[in-house]
């Protein structure tokens, strides 16, 4: 047991480190890209989370590849996995043109909403989307090998390629939320490229039959899961940009709050990533593992940390983020509200991780409950919160983020430790 601990720290470590440093440049990528017009940095910071939840249809496929790439211990499951590889690829982009036709469809209409002058930045942030489609199913082959070495690097190259190509686009040549979002795809593009030669080993193998009915109902639910954990994440700012008008300058006032919340589950998510196919493994014979116990302490000492520096220190993190944006500044006060709501988000994040890798698919409903729940509270006080004062505003809809990932933390804890389902003795 003292070796597998040692390998959980040495693994959560490393891919703490990889997913910090490459969070570090993909943080400081904003100090850069604050230096752009105030509509130019929103537009930008929209398309961001536009895209990851344009992934939530592929949400499910790093855990369901991360699963089965784990529990593929004989040549025939290898050979299943690959074929599953072939297909979900060519799955994937097919849904990815539907998603171009209809944004070329509608794309008037989302200029508009979202207010993004003459709507260019769509189609990088299409390409990224197709990407962010990809590279699921190539992290999750890495993490079910448990190859955290490259998959740690896929971060790092990211991040480094993002942060050099923006200082180039923004400071050398004035570039706006469209040049930053093409460098984005390039930075992506190359760490899509390490990630799919680091695999090579499973999408490069000869594929054999395969059924698809079984691991399609095992993919949905894995799909609804990951996908209520990222619109909890991400739909914040998404919502914000679309509804709130230009004098409560939500670029200055919220959006490098939320960037502050996002970088704090750069430090914690890792330790569930490393738990996963270990869980897996141990679920489908591999030997027994702490894991879930290593991750849940680990997560909430640096999550606790975290929070309580940010709470008291609010404007310092912003100051040496956005070191040459000073009006930026001004985010501060919604700082730790962020902070705490995603602190919530990282812990519901192990357990609910953890509960899927075992196949205990009674937290997916609620998962998906909470996440309309969040959508539905603040689509429907819309109309409220633009009678409040701006920072009032904001406070609440941090809030209400917290409040569902609270609830999406408490219904994990009942399930993990409640009653357990039985196993037959055949299965």
């Amino acid at each position: 047991m003292s070796q597998s601990r040692n390998s959980f720290f040495r693994q959560s470590v490393w891919m703490s480190f990889a997913t910090v440093f490459g969070g570090a440049f993909m943080s400081a990528v904003h100090s850069v890209a604050g230096r752009m017009e105030t509509s130019q940095y929103e537009a930008f910071f929209a398309m961001l989370r536009l895209f990851l939840l344009l992934g939530i249809p592929s949400a499910g496929l790093q855990i369901a590849f991360a699963r089965q790439t784990a529990a593929a211990l004989t040549p025939d499951l290898q050979g299943q996995l690959a074929s599953t590889t072939h297909r979900v690829l060519a799955g994937v982009f097919l849904l990815w043109l539907g998603m171009l036709a209809i944004t070329a469809w509608g794309f008037n209409g989302i200029n508009a909403q979202l207010r993004l002058g003459t709507g260019q930045v769509i189609w990088p942030t299409l390409g990224v989307a197709l990407l962010w489609l990809v590279v699921p199913v190539l992290r999750g082959v890495l993490q079910g090998q448990e190859d955290f070495w490259s998959l740690g690097w896929v971060s790092i190259v990211d991040g480094l390629l993002r942060f050099s190509g923006m200082c180039v686009a923004i400071l050398a040549f004035r570039a706006g939320a469209v040049g930053a979002m093409w460098v984005a795809f390039l930075a992506m593009a190359a760490s899509t490229v390490i990630a799919a030669w680091a695999s090579r080993s499973v999408w490069m193998r000869a594929g054999s039959e395969f059924a698809w009915r079984p691991w399609v109902a095992q993919v949905l639910p894995l799909t609804l899961g990951a996908g209520a954990l990222n619109a909890l994440a991400n739909f914040d700012s998404v919502f914000l940009k679309a509804l709130v008008p230009e004098e409560f300058l939500l670029g200055e006032r919220y959006l490098p709050a939320a960037m502050i919340g996002f970088a704090l589950t750069q430090v914690t998510v890792p330790l569930a990533m490393v738990m996963f196919p270990k869980i897996v493994r141990s679920s489908a014979g591999g030997p027994q593992t702490n894991a879930l116990a290593l991750a849940l302490i680990g997560t909430a000492v640096l999550g606790a940390l975290s929070v309580g520096f940010l709470t008291l220190f609010p404007k310092l993190p912003l100051q040496i983020l956005y070191f040459r944006s000073p009006k930026l500044w001004a985010a501060a006060p919604i700082v730790p509200w962020c902070a705490w709501a995603m602190l919530a988000y990282a812990m519901a994040n192990v357990l609910v991780s953890n509960l899927l890798a075992q196949e205990r698919f009674s937290i997916v409903p609620w998962a998906v409950g909470v996440a309309l729940l969040f959508i539905g509270l603040l689509s429907g006080l819309r109309h409220h919160f633009l009678t409040l004062e701006p920072y009032t505003a904001f406070r609440q809809v941090a809030q209400i983020m917290g409040a569902c990932n609270v609830l999406l933390l408490l219904i994990a804890l009942a399930l993990t430790w409640g009653r357990k389902p039985q196993v037959s003795p055949a299965g």
